[in-house]
């Protein structure tokens, strides 16, 4: 099916939504952390996250939700469908690869030496160490270990 207009609307209605629904959720975690972080401060053996906190953020995205659900149930009622989707990528329908030009191969090796340098530079002022630290810490604290 090709996208028509009415079509089109409902698939930008839909992309609008699930972006507000990103952005307000990312928010109530930011305030979460925020007004966690306030009360660990004054009292270290507070949690940050609190089931109540979470709930009330989540049920304040609770209208956007719906709303999704809902253009998402349209979209699939009216099948709406990228028109290019079927479609091979050239005439043939086959594609061939992307030839590398000389400069890209100068950029990946450029990249590789900058990565390969900065692993050592890391390794030779102790950061490795610092890193496995807390990669266990972490590790063993989501495990329940620590």
């Amino acid at each position: 099916m090709v996208c028509t207009n009415g079509k089109k609307i409902l698939l930008i209605a839909m992309t609008g939504c699930c972006i507000l629904l990103a952005a307000v959720l990312a928010a109530g975690a930011v305030r979460i952390y925020m007004e966690g972080s306030a009360r660990k401060a004054a009292d270290p053996l507070e949690s940050i996250y609190t089931a109540e906190e979470v709930t009330r953020k989540l049920f304040a995205a609770v209208p956007l939700i719906a709303n999704s659900v809902i253009l998402l149930l349209m979209c699939l009622a009216v099948k709406v469908k990228d028109p290019d989707a079927d479609r091979p990528a050239k005439a043939e329908g086959r594609m061939t690869p992307k030839k590398e030009t000389k400069s890209t191969k100068i950029v990946q090796a450029v990249v590789v030496v900058a990565a390969v340098l900065l692993i050592i530079a890391g390794i030779c002022n102790g950061s490795a160490l610092d890193v496995l630290i807390k990669g266990i810490n972490i590790c063993t604290e989501c495990v329940g270990l620590g």
